[in-house]
């Protein structure tokens, strides 16, 4: 068991309700904090679908950018979060490969985007 993390597009012009999943994480629970407060603005549910906004990934991947220029912001940008089987609470190589991960997710789903694409953002712990 363990926090896993999706990203998921749903094309316009498809009639497929589950989406591609287009991101991937394990137990990342600072990228998943990240999406609680600033997607779901408060607390997420195990497993519901949150629409994620272009403007809401931009910032998502502006505030990695900043966790890697300024590694010691970490703990106030990109807080790590407490939770059973959610992980490490540490600010340690695994962080920052996250960050590095999410970054690179952020530069695939901006390159395969497309007018009417619909992005969602579901956890299950």
């Amino acid at each position: 068991m363990g926090l896993d993390m999706y990203l998921t597009k749903r094309s316009a012009n498809t009639q497929d309700e589950q989406g591609e999943r287009v991101g991937y994480w394990r137990k990342a629970n600072h990228i998943h904090s990240w999406f609680e407060r600033n997607v779901a603005y408060g607390e997420l549910e195990n497993c519901e679908l949150y629409p994620v906004s272009f403007e809401q990934l931009m910032s998502l991947g502006i505030t990695c950018q900043l966790v890697k220029a300024n590694p010691e912001s970490a703990p106030m940008l990109l807080p790590r979060q407490a939770g059973f089987f959610f992980g490490s609470v540490e600010y340690d190589d695994d962080y920052f490969m996250d960050v590095d991960d999410t970054l690179e997710i952020i530069r695939q789903v901006c390159d395969a985007l497309q007018d009417g694409d619909e992005l969602f953002y579901h956890a299950w712990w």
